[in-house]
């Protein structure tokens, strides 16, 4: 059984006038560029693949279709994706 793809952590914060929120995913991919390409196409991720962390010994096993017959021609998965806002500021007018 081969296991090709590797687990990518991204955390990433936004500080704004009202919020600061945090944003972490897991992302399996062949690779970093693979990884940070799929979060670019599917979340609209502006960062690098040097903004990943590689997660080592948790290899993941090829991804299949559906039905389990063919490889995905990308080998990239989100398998958790989710955001904490902290400090909400409260405005007075």
């Amino acid at each position: 059984m081969e296991y090709p793809n590797k687990t990518f952590l991204l955390e990433h914060s936004q500080v704004t006038d009202y919020a600061t929120s945090n944003h972490i995913v897991i992302v399996v991919a062949k690779n970093a560029d693979i990884a940070c390409q799929y979060l670019k196409d599917k979340l609209g991720f502006k960062g690098v693949a040097n903004d990943l962390t590689w997660l080592m010994d948790t290899n993941h096993r090829t991804i299949y279709d559906q039905k389990g017959q063919n490889p995905l021609p990308i080998q990239a998965k989100i398998i958790y994706n989710t955001s904490i806002i902290m400090n909400v500021r409260q405005t007075h007018n």
